[in-house]
């Protein structure tokens, strides 16, 4: 299994290294994603898909996380969850599991105020004010 992993937020992408000739592939890699103007209406989407040289690659299984399913204060935790078919087929075949760490960044930026400190004293909670979101991951077969 040459597995590797899409991960999308918006129109912003992200692909992990290949893990080549790998039953459990663990990348243990990290990423930043702009959070769209959609804020916590988006969700991170985690493709994995095995590198094909002869064509496509081939497409293994996806999660989708919902933003507002997650407090932007808590600390980020590694959260197993299994891979799903791709949306509107009905398979229920196994196809593995992602482990995810899930986190958030607080940035000021000029829409908001001017400094970190500004925004504890507005707009807590406001998914306009985080910009970054980043993942860890794990497959297990």
């Amino acid at each position: 299994n040459d597995a590797f992993v899409s991960i999308g937020l918006g129109k912003e992408k992200f692909q992990t290294s290949v893990n080549e000739k790998a039953e459990d592939a663990e990348w243990c890699e990290q990423c930043e994603l702009s959070i769209p103007q959609q804020g916590n209406r988006s969700e991170v989407v985690l493709k994995v898909l095995h590198r094909n040289f002869m064509g496509g690659d081939d497409f293994l299984g996806q999660i989708s996380l919902p933003l507002q399913d997650f407090d932007v204060y808590e600390k980020p935790k590694a959260i197993v969850y299994p891979l799903q078919c791709k949306p509107g087929q009905k398979k229920t075949e196994y196809r593995g599991e992602l482990e995810v760490k899930l986190g958030f960044k607080v940035k000021a930026s000029e829409s908001v105020g001017g400094s970190v400190s500004d925004l504890t004293k507005k707009n807590k909670g406001s998914l306009s004010s985080l910009n970054k979101v980043a993942a860890v991951l794990k497959r297990k077969c």
